[in-house]
């Protein structure tokens, strides 16, 4: 379950980075070392997304979404004209410290930034790719009040043509638009996230372990019992199917089988009460979790009162 304060809204903007994007492609994505890029004031994030409802029967019968680029327009005070060089692949002539408008090639940029919470806490985003456009400004004559104007500026985020093994078994290989990360999330350090351009990177499963009930050698489990086995990882598809409980005797006791929906907890209802004062065998072959790791042939004895 989300932990309270990543419901909690967002109530500021600040510390944009900028990373030139130096390569891109089926071997390798790398990026340089994030520059803090002007004071922000608003940001809108717009995801560029498709949907198509098919209809049969007379009635709509499936809707299948697609997400596209992702469009974060910005407001900041202002943009210094090297930076500005850099983002639109214009020039800078330091010698005189002007900027020459030769209209450029904006170059791939990594982006991140970070917007405050209600709470205090922090919400991370990072895009690894994208693209800016040249920045629009208002000015205005001064008056008796003051009337600051901000710039605005777009980024178009797109998805890498690196594919990044997104959760840690290779399973799933895929390009990746960017990186979130939120202070209320259990595990998640944003204490580093400008130091460097943050990429995917799943981390190591946890080892897959059983705790049953009853507990391995327990006494005086009374006969209508069920028995439930609670696994620290989800198991992959149908490794529930060969969980057995038997007599100590080697006699099957008929179970019906059922998984909970996060495919954690494993419960085995008796078709009939244990029979008293038994030893019974609960036998747990080499289970598999989603992430491929294999639990040791385990055998749970209990005795029933």
């Amino acid at each position: 379950m989300a932990a309270q304060g990543e419901f909690k809204s967002n109530v500021g903007l600040r510390d944009v980075y900028y990373a030139l994007v130096t390569q891109d492609d089926a071997s390798a994505y790398a990026a340089g070392t994030p520059v803090y890029m002007a004071p922000a004031m608003t940001a809108a994030v717009a995801p560029a997304t498709n949907s198509k409802t098919q209809y049969a029967d007379d009635g709509p019968f499936d809707t299948m979404s697609n997400e596209g680029e992702t469009k974060i327009d910005f407001e900041v005070t202002q943009i210094p004209m090297k930076t500005r060089a850099i983002l639109l692949g214009k020039v800078f002539d330091d010698a005189t410290g002007r900027l020459l408008d030769n209209g450029g090639t904006p170059p791939d940029i990594a982006l991140s930034f970070r917007s405050q919470k209600s709470n205090g806490k922090y919400h991370y985003v990072q895009y690894l790719k994208g693209k800016f456009t040249p920045p629009s400004k208002e000015l205005g004559s001064k008056t008796d009040t003051p009337d600051p104007k901000a710039t605005k500026i777009s980024f178009t985020a797109i998805k890498t043509m690196y594919q990044w093994d997104l959760i840690g078994d290779a399973s799933l290989m895929d390009g990746s638009k960017g990186v979130e990360g939120d202070e209320d999330t259990t595990n998640f350090d944003g204490s580093d996230w400008f130091d460097a351009v943050q990429v995917p990177s799943a981390g190591a499963p946890s080892a897959l372990t059983l705790t049953p009930s009853p507990a391995d050698a327990a006494t005086g489990v009374v006969v209508s019992a069920n028995i439930t086995l609670t696994f620290s990882n989800p198991l992959g598809s149908g490794a529930e199917n060969g969980i057995i409980l038997t007599t100590a005797a080697g006699v099957p006791k008929a179970c019906s089988r059922t998984i909970n929906a996060g495919r954690t907890v494993v419960t085995l209802d008796p078709t009939t009460n244990l029979a008293g004062a038994t030893d019974y065998l609960l036998i747990v072959p080499g289970v598999i979790d989603v992430h491929g790791q294999a639990l040791a042939d385990t055998v749970v004895n209990f005795t029933t009162a």
